[in-house]
């Protein structure tokens, strides 16, 4: 006979302990182990040696799960980020949602899809809008610098997106239908299959919006408007498709894990009839594929140690498709080449590292990080640019009792910039039910391809590099506190970060723009948050302040003080076994803004404060198949906030945030077949 004894748990290995035994009896017992290795997700991987818990990690974070993000009705990282503190979200119809992040923009937070950088950037901000959600599992934030580990970029902070890695039946298929009354709709389907330790999913996401502007109806059929007034949307009509493929494999004490992922979006950009008679219109298409196959490679030594590889070719391709449009027969005219572009990033990224003596107190951690864009377009300054970085970096991790303690460096080299010495510093003190850490990072950021050489001017836009741009470095320094009691959690946090020759994108408020580097630019803030966890009920609230200062030149005085302050509550209520009821809500107080002033000055001005509102109800089945949330977004009706005003000649100017309330429908089902061992 044979018994097979099967063990797993949240870690890296799995073990199939076999028991066997001959005709004779129990004389002869023989123990046959065979080990397959399956990384499983850990609650926290951002920036750490290993997997761990987010109470251990040595930095604090922020974690979206994919709960969270079912509830708010998410579609995309724009909708959630509109919900967590010291984040502005602000839409641009053409170019898409960006960010702010600590009173830093959008250039400065590193974006990571499973820990690969993304690349491909519109006015040095990724169009949150494209990175769909449908099969993330959770996301990471982390404020400060990650300059060691990721490099450049992440003055302001690091977002990582984490996709699923679904293992838990032998195959399954999770299909998710979602309705938005603005006239939003996606569908989603993933086919999974878990076989003697090895695991693919593939992963198919349709989105489908038909464009709002303030005079639609509450309950949009996705109608097209074509020839009248009303085709001109003030956010347009966009169809995004996204393909994702995931695996892993087993070679030997090796864990490979391709993957890959494709986006492909069209936006209609729909012009007003022209005067005198209104028989044509000017319109635009943009069309935008983001390619990003990658692929993962972890080695586990017989001691522990480890060798992780990773290696990317992501590929960024945008084309503007200008013509203009018969409005009596709707037959469509393309306009001369000058109205034409195409914009295409090629980015291929490969880091590596190794973890060493994993079994003393002091561990050891060093590698790579090499990383060449090349960008191409028309209204590029030659038509192509490219620039390498290339990095060697180290982490040393002390642990012992309470106290752990980590240090890196990074050495840089980049081919158009002075790269400075990167150094960092995380320590955290256990003291019972208390975790108190520190942080110190120096960041740097070179100009990007487009804010050196690009020059852009439509008849919307007006946007123009700078080649006399130096680097951007900070400093950046956080001391935070954590208090865990049972059910009760209180945590703190306290931060500065000082920016030299920041390089920010300065609007003219008429239709213009340019980059240039500001003398200084500082920011300080505190956070407090509470969270109260019951058998059925789940509390949370946190308010943050942030005081920031910009210096325009090194003999000019700093401008006004400027104090950002923002609260949020969140409320969620199992009120049955299969009924989840929540709520969340935001206040956000006026931010800064700097404008010039067409005078070779620059002035500081502010935006309006604004409230945002969500509330859900979520019915879960008791075989756990099927599930369905109905979400009430953005209750107060923001659609749009005064985001600069001025005493002068100037007009005031406005940023777009939403589309206003709306009520999002959302059904998940899921079959699948359970694993036999």
């Amino acid at each position: 006979m044979s018994i097979t004894f099967s063990t797993s748990a949240k870690g890296y290995l799995r073990s199939d302990l076999g028991l066997k035994n001959d005709t004779t009896g129990l004389d002869s017992l023989g123990l046959d182990f065979t080990n397959k290795l399956f990384q499983i997700d850990m609650a926290t991987v951002t920036g750490e040696a290993r997997g761990t818990t987010q109470r251990g990690a040595i930095r604090p974070m922020r974690t979206i799960q994919s709960e969270d993000i079912e509830q708010l009705g998410a579609h995309s990282l724009r909708d959630v980020l509109r919900s967590q503190l010291n984040f502005t979200i602000a839409q641009d119809p053409v170019l898409g949602a960006s960010m702010k992040m600590n009173g830093l923009g959008g250039r400065s937070v590193n974006i990571l899809i499973d820990g690969v950088p993304l690349s491909g950037r519109l006015n040095d901000n990724i169009d949150l809008s494209q990175i769909a959600l449908n099969n993330i599992e959770r996301i990471e934030i982390i404020d400060g610098p990650m300059a060691v580990e990721f490099g450049t970029n992440s003055l302001a902070g690091t977002i990582n997106v984490i996709t699923k890695t679904d293992i838990a039946a032998r195959f399954a298929i999770d299909a998710t239908a979602q309705y938005e009354s603005v006239g939003v709709q996606s569908q989603s389907i993933a086919l999974i299959k878990n076989q003697n330790g090895m695991h693919h999913s593939l992963h198919f996401n349709r989105y489908y919006f038909d464009g709002w502007s303030p005079y639609d109806a509450a309950w949009d059929g996705f109608s097209d408007y074509l020839a009248d007034s009303a085709r001109t949307q003030l956010w347009n009509p966009k169809l995004q498709n996204t393909l994702e493929y995931k695996a892993h494999y087993q070679v030997n004490n090796w864990l490979i894990k391709p993957r890959f992922k494709g986006i492909i979006e069209r936006i209609e950009n729909k012009g007003a009839p022209r005067q005198p008679y209104n028989e044509y219109a000017f319109d635009d298409q943009y069309f935008t594929r983001r390619m990003i196959p990658a692929v993962e490679a972890k080695h586990y030594g017989e001691n522990g140690e480890t060798v992780e590889l990773m290696a990317s070719y992501q590929q960024y391709w945008r084309s503007r498709k200008a013509y203009t449009t018969d409005l009596t027969n709707l037959e469509s005219t393309t306009l001369d080449p000058s109205n034409q572009d195409t914009t295409i990033m090629n980015t291929f990224q490969s880091r590596g590292s190794g973890h060493y003596f994993v079994k003393l107190p002091l561990k050891l951690k060093a590698g790579y990080d090499a990383n060449h864009q090349t960008f191409s377009s028309h209204r590029m300054e030659g038509n192509v640019q490219s620039m390498t970085n290339v990095a060697l970096f180290t982490q040393a991790n002390w642990a012992v009792e309470n106290i752990r303690l980590q240090f890196g460096l990074r050495i840089a080299h980049n081919s158009m910039f002075n790269a400075p010495f990167l150094p960092s510093f995380n320590g955290m003190r256990k003291m019972g039910e208390h975790r108190l850490r520190i942080a110190y990072a120096r960041g740097f950021r070179a100009p990007s391809l487009k804010e050196l050489h690009f020059r852009f001017v439509d008849i919307n836009h007006a946007l123009y590099g700078n080649l006399n741009l130096t680097p951007e470095t900070s400093n950046f320094g956080q001391l935070s506190w954590t208090w865990n009691h049972q059910n009760l959690e209180l945590a703190s946090q306290i931060f500065t970060n000082f920016v030299s020759n920041q390089i920010n994108l300065v609007d003219q408020l008429d239709d213009t723009f340019r980059y240039q580097n500001f003398a200084n630019f500082q920011a300080q803030g505190v956070k407090i948050n509470g969270a109260l966890q019951g058998k059925r009920l789940k509390l949370d609230a946190a308010s943050s302040l942030i005081s920031s200062q910009q210096q325009i030149d090194t003999d000019a005085e700093f401008l006004a003080r400027n104090t950002a302050w923002e609260c949020s509550a969140r409320i969620n209520w199992n009120a049955a076994k299969a009924v989840n009821i929540g709520t969340s809500i935001r206040w956000v107080g006026p931010t800064q803004r700097i404008i010039s002033s067409g005078e070779d000055t620059v002035e500081q001005m502010e935006t309006d404060a604004y409230s945002w509102c969500d509330a859900h109800i979520r019915y879960t089945s008791n075989s756990q198949r099927w599930s369905i949330t109905a979400t009430a977004k953005n209750i107060t009706n923001v659609s749009q906030i005064l985001s600069a005003s001025s005493g002068g000649v100037h007009s005031s100017g406005s940023t777009l945030l939403s589309w206003g309330r709306s009520f999002n429908f959302r059904v998940n089902y899921r079959i699948e077949s359970k694993k036999h061992d």
